[in-house]
């Protein structure tokens, strides 16, 4: 990273960051909710409104839903709607090291907290 951009992101006001970190953290709208599914036709009837509901959701959905959605990027997709690109990476990067089973799951959950946990830090 360049010296000037370097200096940009240390001047940024913490009120602002305050701000972004809220619009993650909000709850959507029901129609901008992330609805579970097992497949294409076949939802769990699980949706979340926002980074805590996902975390609780995928910490207990079928282990088919987790595979399905984060195969086809709607994890990640949803996170950027949220407004985190920084979580939406590090899915991608959970997807890119093709985990199955309890240890999809184990991944998807602690990078979720993790960031979670940071962001919530931020907003004090």
């Amino acid at each position: 990273m360049s010296e000037r951009l370097t200096n940009r992101v240390k001047i940024v006001p913490s009120k602002i960051l305050r701000n972004v970190t809220a619009n993650v953290l909000r709850s959507v709208p029901p129609q901008n909710a992330f609805y579970f599914y097992r497949a294409l036709g076949a939802p769990t009837g699980a949706a979340a409104r926002n980074l805590t509901d996902f975390l609780g959701i995928i910490n207990t959905i079928d282990i088919t839903s987790l595979q399905f959605h984060l195969g086809r990027g709607d994890f990640e997709n949803w996170i950027k709607m949220l407004g985190d690109n920084t979580l939406a990476k590090q899915l991608a990067g959970l997807k890119e090291k093709k985990l199955r089973g309890e240890d999809l799951r184990s991944g998807l959950v602690d990078t979720v907290k993790a960031r979670l946990n940071t962001l919530q830090k931020t907003t004090q």
